[in-house]
């Protein structure tokens, strides 16, 4: 359902559903992905240090497509307002987000105080809110957003009362921030994090999910906009949050479904945005050539004498991003990944190269694919994607495996390949 009943949004374009940040996962290689299967969500990078990007020293800023937010993180006011200025200078963004939740040792728990990040900042409510206003000024056209959690304690048993996770503590969080910066979009990872007794994977499993806290947001900031972070694994999940309670939220932020599962977002213009179904629709072949091509324009703008090392690193990242589109199918991750090196070492190991192999990456990445993935796989319509999958997978054979020697001179899986056995879980 629409927000009509709460006016105009001030969320940016293509919030409704969001792609969440995740440190060596959203590359600019992986939004490319993504951007392949959906043109309406809002993809998010990295979270970047503002040193780095002040420095232009941050890959993960590359910009090359469309609805994107820069995430960065720090905790010195100055450096975030530079930091607005070139991701809105020299990359275009359109949304620039200050993290506020994440509750790694690696940016929570650095020796000075005014060194600390991600989560501390909502320990220290009069600067992140000075860090917020600065970054507003600096920005000309770019929004600034803030993500946070529902609180932060260090209790990992979570049975003691923390003053700091509580409903009032991130109320008065929100306010100042909104009061002093003008901010009026909050990304709410609706857990509150755990300091310095959980490592991130765990801070995303044991501190409980409160929804009713982020919607009781919805009405107590009536001119600000929420979306919801945290536990959303299915595009009908997502689907449902959106239509609680007459439209309250934003938007939605899905991470692990599609990092585990990179199809899905080939629903999402459908089934969130109530777009029309792609005609003729997208399957994982054309999926892959639209990713391949984009990965020749990688190779393109490095220039043709790149080195033999950078030739494969490239790849490599290339093919890391991608090698989540067989989740679920009869191939399975393993023997992906294993044609996926093999491809590699085929390709992009000779010293010095071979002057002969000129192929486009696109070309190498689609042999690889059609080498361990059947037809019926490559050609199905990616429409109404489960989030688990096919939820079957194929054993290969003790000694030889499914590889290229099992298949006949057509390509087409011999007697042995056949012989796979086939299990249901």
């Amino acid at each position: 359902m629409a927000r009509a009943s709460r006016g105009k949004s001030r969320a940016s374009e293509g919030s409704t559903l969001a792609i969440a940040p995740g440190l060596d996962v959203t590359t600019p290689y992986y939004r490319a992905l993504a951007r392949a299967m959906t043109k309406r969500a809002r993809v998010w990078t990295e979270m970047a240090h503002h040193d780095a990007v002040e420095r232009l020293k941050s890959n993960t800023l590359t910009r090359g497509e469309t609805l994107a937010t820069a995430q960065l993180g720090g905790a010195d006011p100055s450096g975030l307002a530079r930091a607005v200025e070139v991701c809105e200078g020299e990359y275009g963004y359109d949304e620039v987000n200050l993290n506020c939740g994440c509750p790694s040792d690696r940016v929570c728990g650095k020796g000075e105080t005014e060194k600390r990040f991600g989560a501390s900042m909502m320990l220290d409510v009069e600067r992140a809110a000075e860090c917020a206003r600065r970054m507003a000024e600096a920005s000309d056209r770019a929004k600034i957003t803030i993500k946070h959690r529902l609180g932060v304690r260090y209790d990992k048993t979570m049975m003691k009362h923390e003053e700091t996770d509580c409903y009032d503590y991130v109320v008065n969080f929100v306010e100042a921030i909104h009061e002093a910066a003008g901010v009026e979009h909050f990304i709410v990872h609706a857990r509150s994090a755990v300091m310095g007794g959980l490592n991130p994977d765990a801070n995303r499993k044991i501190p409980p999910l409160r929804y009713d806290e982020v919607f009781a947001l919805c009405d107590e900031f009536g001119r600000c906009d929420f979306t919801l972070n945290g536990g959303v694994n299915s595009l009908a999940q997502a689907k449902e949050l959106l239509d609680r309670e007459d439209g309250k939220l934003a938007g939605v932020m899905m991470g692990r479904a599609f990092y585990k599962h990179p199809c899905m977002l080939a629903d999402v213009d459908r089934v969130i945005f109530g777009d029309a179904a792609c005609e003729p629709a997208l399957t994982r072949r054309s999926v892959i050539q639209r990713y391949g091509e984009f990965g020749d324009g990688v190779y393109a703008a490095r220039g043709a004498d790149i080195d033999v090392k950078s030739r494969k690193a490239v790849a490599r990242k290339l093919f890391k991003a991608v090698s989540g589109v067989t989740f679920g199918t009869s191939t399975g991750s393993k023997m992906f990944h294993r044609a996926g090196d093999a491809m590699l070492a085929a390709r992009y190991d000779a010293i010095p190269p071979d002057p002969s192999d000129d192929r486009p990456f696109s070309v190498n990445l689609m042999e690889c694919c059609v080498d361990v993935m059947d037809a019926a796989v490559l050609d199905k319509p990616l429409v109404d994607v489960k989030p688990e999958g096919d939820q079957t997978f194929y054993v290969s054979p003790r000694e030889d495996g499914w590889d290229r020697r099992n298949r006949g001179e057509d390509g087409a899986p011999d007697a042995c390949a056949r012989a796979l056995k086939t299990i249901t879980i």
